[in-house]
């Protein structure tokens, strides 16, 4: 037998079958290798249950046995295989599925025939990434490349179930109990995230949402004839009522929020609203339950359905703001309206919080932008009150800069005051106050200013006004000044009595 390929039989002697059963019961003979013991333990005629595995010999007594060679059941990874039996026990009127017998992943036909397998959908699957050794007679595979066959199963549905890791899968049971009361089906043990859903129905699972989610960046192959799940977000949201483009709007979750409109005595103001919220997993089946999720019909697998969203966003966020609106548009004048604004926003944040804490659904900040009015002339008027706040807010700010840099200049001078005192204090007490009392005299007198050109006049008495006329005194006193004079003097001159400033220093 070659690989991967496996050998169906079909027995050309033996026993006959009982009416209704298409295939015959195994029986014990090596593999069809020993013809007498399948006939001696009542081997029937007829298609085998049982087939031959690939990749091995057989010593087959070809006139007691007919070998077809056909290709084993892949299942690619990623996706999953669905089963169909063709044999097996007729199911009971309204039953979807057959009960789960244990047989090797189908590949056990006559365990599931002794075991009380029945004809119809499997709820057991085929994990994908294996071969498999199916009897093609008695089950039908359903693979990838599904599209040829028609109706509703299509290679999506083929596909593994993967949540990202921002959002939860809310799942919806296409079989099980009749819901006991109007609530999501509770939590049953032990069917592994709805991969065992025979367990789930044992116990008692409810059909329709389920209480228990599929957390994000969870990856399992679940049977989409059992199983619908349906991705709900539980990112931040940011919600806004805005005027939408076509593609936002099939989109979006907020793509039934258009821009609100409040007539106040009688013009029409527009207002921007944004709101932030978050969706907990624990909340989310019971939004889907409520807003149009849960219909159990059809063939499940994944959705990336942003209906029962969309529909809670329109149906609780939407309505909620409208109302507000329109009551206050109805109480207020447009003075009062703008007045009142900043307090709008809180009370409407305040209602929203309390709304949305209902559903189990946070409410993270409601904001209110910029708004303006459909009348021109009243968009003006609106904007001049703001413009000269905004103005008056200027000239506050210049003020306050103003003041601040006369507060710096004030200290400025007085540090430099300081700083000349201490010089002049310093120098004092290495010269003595009258050497430097001449010496700044000197300074002064050589800065005085000079003609350039002297015409006419008496020359001589003019020379006695100059300034080195008037020098020649101090320079013979200042031949003979003594550099220490200020340190041996055993009495200190004093600066002359000045009035302090307000640091104590004098001026």
């Amino acid at each position: 037998m070659a690989e991967g390929k496996i050998g169906l039989v079909t027995a050309k002697e033996g026993r006959g079958r009982p009416s209704g059963r298409t295939l015959a019961r195994a029986v014990s003979c090596n593999s069809f290798q020993n013809g007498e013991e399948f006939l001696l333990n009542g081997g029937e005629a007829g298609t085998q249950v049982g087939v031959l595995a690939g990749g091995q010999s057989y010593y087959i007594n070809t006139e007691l046995f007919e070998v077809q060679e056909v290709d084993r059941v892949h299942v690619p990874t990623g996706t999953i295989g669905l089963v169909d039996a063709k044999a097996g026990k007729v199911p009971p009127p309204g039953s979807v599925f057959g009960p789960y017998v244990e047989c090797d992943d189908f590949q056990d036909g006559g365990r599931f025939l002794e075991g009380g397998g029945q004809q119809g959908k499997q709820l057991a699957i085929l994990p994908g990434g294996a071969y498999y050794d199916i009897n093609p007679a008695l089950f039908d595979v359903t693979v990838h490349n599904v599209a040829a066959r028609g109706g509703e199963l299509t290679d999506w549905h083929l596909r593994e179930i993967s949540v990202p890791a921002d959002q939860t899968g809310v799942v919806i049971a296409l079989d099980g109990a009749e819901p006991k009361d109007d609530r999501p089906g509770p939590s049953v043990p032990g069917h592994q995230g709805y991969r065992l859903p025979w367990v789930f129905l044992a116990n008692g699972g409810w059909r329709g949402v389920q209480e228990e989610t599929l957390s994000g960046g969870t990856v399992c192959a679940l049977n989409p004839y059992f199983v619908r799940v349906m991705l709900v977000p539980t990112h931040l949201l940011t919600l806004e009522w805005d005027e939408k483009t076509p593609s936002e709007a099939l989109t979006n979750y907020d793509a039934h929020l258009g821009r609100i409109t409040a007539t106040v005595q009688g013009y029409r103001l527009f207002v921007d609203v944004k709101q932030l919220l978050q969706i907990p997993a624990a909340s989310a089946p019971e939004l889907v339950r409520r807003n149009g999720g849960g219909q159990f019909s059809g063939i499940g697998g994944l959705q990336y359905d942003r209906l029962p969203v969309q529909r809670f966003v329109q149906r609780v966020l939407g309505a909620i703001v409208a109302s507000y609106f329109s009551q206050i548009a109805n109480a207020l004048t447009v003075r009062e309206f703008l007045r009142n604004y900043r307090d709008t926003r809180l009370d409407l944040a305040t209602l929203v919080e309390n709304e949305l804490r209902e559903w189990g659904v946070e409410s993270k900040g409601t904001h209110l932008g910029e708004f303006r009015a459909g009348d021109e002339a009243l968009n003006e008027m609106l904007q001049k009150p703001a413009y000269e706040e905004m103005r008056s807010e200027l000239l506050t700010l210049q003020q306050d800069n103003a003041e601040r840099e006369d507060a710096i200049d004030t200290v400025r001078v007085r540090a430099e005051k300081r700083r000349k005192a201490l010089d002049l204090q310093a120098e004092i007490e290495t010269l003595g106050l009258d050497n430097v009392m001449v010496l700044r005299m000197l300074k002064e007198i050589t800065q005085a200013p000079v003609p350039q050109f002297i015409s006419g006049g008496d020359l001589s008495a003019f020379l006695e006004t100059q300034p080195i006329a008037r020098l020649e005194g101090l320079l013979e006193r200042m031949r003979g000044l003594d550099p220490g004079a200020g340190n041996e003097s055993t009495e200190q001159p004093s600066l002359p009595e000045t009035d302090a400033d307000e640091d104590g220093m004098k001026k």
